[in-house]
This record gives structure tokens, C-alpha cells and sequence, in this order.
């Protein structure tokens, strides 16, 4: 199967908001993913359930795109556009994300 990119960014809240805050923006950035030319980003909120350090981030944002060419289309788009680029600046005034990562991702297998 082919590689495709997978985004980390581990995240922590800034004082006053909270998950409340995140899900409100997310609405508002499905609205601005949906009209993007690529539609392969799938992205991903995940909370620790269990890790060495529980206090080191309160969220993961998780995204993957179909191929790489596919990332580079979606994020110039996405961060190469005034909207976009509005959107991720609201973004940080809710959580500080001290670790962004890519990774390459190969599935070995698929779930029903």
C-alpha cells in the first residue's frame, strides 16, 4: 500500500478555554475544509487516556492526507489563504501547540 502523511500536534489550552472552545472552532473549520479543492485531509481530536506523562498535552490533533502531493495542495491552500490563515490564527488564541510532527503512515491493514 502507499505512504500517505500523518500530522501530530500535541496541544495544550490556554487559560480560560477548553475542549468547549476547540469543538466550537472545529465547526467553524469543517465549514472552511469543505470548500477546499483537496477533500483527503481526515482529521482527528484525541485525548490521553493513558500516557507517561498525562499532563504534557491536554489534545492531539491527528490529520492525514491521501498522498503527499495531496498535503501540499491542502495545506498551501489552507494556510496560503486569508480564510484559512484567519481560521488558524483563532486557533491559537485557544491552545498553544508546542509539538507538530509528520509521519509517514502505511496501512497493513484495513477494518471493516
Amino acid at each position: 500500500m502507499a505512504a500517505q502523511p500523518v500530522e501530530y500536534w500535541g496541544c495544550k489550552f490556554n487559560e480560560g478555554k477548553d475542549m468547549g472552545d476547540l469543538m466550537g472552532w472545529t465547526e467553524k473549520w469543517n465549514e472552511v475544509a469543505d470548500d477546499l479543492s483537496d477533500q483527503s485531509y481526515s482529521a482527528w481530536v484525541m485525548t490521553p487516556m493513558f500516557t507517561e506523562s498525562m499532563s504534557q498535552y491536554d489534545f492531539i490533533w491527528g490529520g492525514a492526507w491521501g498522498s503527499y502531493q495531496q498535503m501540499g495542495t491542502g495545506m498551501g491552500e489552507f494556510f496560503g489563504g486569508d480564510e484559512g490563515s484567519a481560521l488558524f490564527a483563532e486557533f491559537q488564541e485557544i491552545t498553544t501547540c508546542n509539538s507538530h510532527t509528520l509521519w509517514t503512515s502505511v496501512t497493513i491493514r484495513q477494518g471493516e
